[in-house]
């Protein structure tokens, strides 16, 4: 598990979540662009939640590991599609349309 950091909150997100929204926000940073992505978490009382965030340069993320969770998620999907992105940006610069969840 890691808590991505951004602005004053931290979200609890997945090991895998955490990577691909990392190389994500990097990919658009360099072409200068932005988006808004969906990311799977977990609410204060242990629940599956999602939250939004804006992907978008000057906009500063981190993520930092926390304690292991056996209940953890892959999330595949979400993660494929962000690998999609990510190609997308590198080959065109540009970022496909965002499906709805």
């Amino acid at each position: 598990m890691q808590h991505l950091l951004y602005g004053f909150t931290s979200v609890l997100v997945a090991d895998t979540v955490a990577t691909v929204v990392l190389e994500y926000a990097t990919a658009l940073n360099q072409l200068r662009l932005s988006d808004l992505v969906t990311v799977p978490t977990t609410d204060q009382s242990g629940f599956p939640s999602t939250v939004r965030l804006l992907l978008a340069p000057g906009i500063a993320l981190m993520a930092e590991p926390a304690p292991e969770d056996a209940l953890e998620h892959e999330h595949r999907g979400m993660v494929a599609e962000l690998r999609a992105r990510i190609v997308a940006v590198h080959a065109a610069g540009i970022v496909p349309p965002v499906r709805a969840p």
